[in-house]
C-alpha cells in the first residue's frame, strides 16, 4: 500500500512539475509581453511546477530555509527553461525577442541546475557551460539574421477575448468580392512586398502600387515597441473602426484584410485586388490612425 501511495506522489508531482514547465513555455510561445491570457497561463505553470517541487522536497523531508532555496531555485529553472523553449519554437515569427530571450533562457537554466544541484564550478563546468553558451548565441545570431532577412507569417494561435469583441469585417463577407478586394489564395500570389510599421506612426512604405488582378503577399513588420495592425478597407469603414477602437481599446479583431502585430513580430495578409483604383490601410490600434499611420494602394488597370 505504501508503495502505491509513494508512486501516486511521485506521478502527481512530475505531472505539475512538465505540465508547469509546459504552460510556461505555452504562454512564452503565445505572447507572454503582451497577452492576458499567457501571464495567466505562466502564473498557472509556476505555480503547478512549484507544488510539483513541494512535494518532492516533502519526501526528501526538506524543511525551513532549505525547503524555500530548493522552490526557489527549481522556478527559475523553470521559468528558464520556458524562455529558451518557447522562444525557440516562436523564431520564425517572432526574431526580436527570440534573439535575447533564447540565449537568456539557456543561460539562466545552466545558473539554476549548478545552483540547485550544489555544483562547484569545476573546470569541465565551465568549459561545457561557455562552450554551449557560445553555440546557442552563433545559433540565435545567424536565426536572427535569417528570418529578418526571410520573415515569416506568424503561427496563429487565436486572440484572447477582451472585454469588448468585434468582427472587423470592414464590410464584406471573408470569401465574397468587395469594394476593395477579397481574400487572396496563397498558390497564386504573384509577388510579397514587405511593409514595416514603427512607432513614430508611419508605415513603410506608405504608398504601393499593383496591377488589377493580382495577388499580393503583404508581409507586416512590427521594428517597434508597441502593437500595431494594418487594415485594409475604404477611407469610410477606416474612419468608423477606428473611431470605434477609440470607445473600446481592448477589442480584438481578426480578419483576412488585417492583422495585429506585436512588438518583433511578423504576420501577413494575402489579397487580391480584383478592382481597379485605390485601396487605403491603416493602423487602427487606439490613437494611430488619428496620428496619420495610414497608407494606399494604387490599383492599376
Amino acid at each position: 500500500m505504501e508503495q502505491q501511495v509513494s508512486f501516486s506522489r511521485q506521478h502527481i508531482a512530475m505531472a505539475l512539475k512538465y505540465g508547469g514547465i509546459s504552460f510556461i513555455a505555452g504562454s512564452v510561445s503565445h505572447g507572454v509581453f503582451s497577452g492576458q491570457r499567457s501571464l495567466v497561463t505562466a502564473g498557472l505553470g509556476v505555480v503547478a511546477f512549484i507544488l510539483g517541487m513541494w512535494l518532492e522536497s516533502k519526501d526528501k523531508e526538506e524543511k525551513g530555509a532549505v525547503l524555500v532555496k530548493a522552490l526557489a531555485i527549481s522556478t527559475l529553472l523553470a521559468i528558464s527553461l520556458g524562455l529558451f523553449t518557447g522562444s525557440l519554437q516562436h523564431f520564425p515569427d517572432s526574431p526580436n525577442r527570440s534573439l535575447w530571450a533564447v540565449p537568456l533562457g539557456f543561460a539562466v537554466s545552466i545558473l539554476a541546475l549548478v545552483w540547485m544541484s550544489k555544483q562547484t564550478w569545476t573546470q569541465s563546468i565551465k568549459r561545457y557551460a561557455l562552450a554551449s553558451l557560445a553555440t546557442v548565441l552563433v545559433g540565435t545570431v545567424l536565426a536572427y539574421q535569417y528570418y529578418k532577412v526571410n520573415p515569416a507569417a506568424v503561427h496563429e494561435h487565436g486572440e484572447t477575448q477582451a472585454s469588448a469583441s468585434h468582427e472587423h469585417t470592414a464590410g464584406h463577407d471573408h470569401q465574397a468580392e468587395t469594394a476593395i478586394g477579397l481574400p487572396g489564395d496563397t498558390t497564386e500570389v504573384a509577388r510579397t512586398v514587405v511593409v514595416d510599421m514603427a512607432d513614430t506612426m508611419r508605415f513603410s512604405p506608405e504608398n504601393l502600387n499593383v496591377k488589377q488582378g493580382e495577388t499580393v503577399r503583404l508581409v507586416v513588420r512590427n521594428t517597434g515597441n508597441i502593437r500595431h495592425e494594418l487594415t485594409l478597407g475604404t477611407i469610410a469603414d477606416l474612419k468608423e473602426h477606428a473611431a470605434l477602437m477609440l470607445k473600446h481599446p481592448n477589442m480584438q479583431h481578426k480578419d483576412p484584410n488585417m492583422v495585429q502585430v506585436d512588438p518583433g513580430e511578423v504576420k501577413e495578409v494575402v489579397w487580391k485586388f480584383s478592382k481597379a483604383g485605390k485601396v487605403d490601410f491603416a493602423c487602427l490600434q487606439p490613437g494611430h490612425f488619428e496620428a496619420g499611420m495610414k497608407g494606399l494602394v494604387q490599383v492599376a488597370q
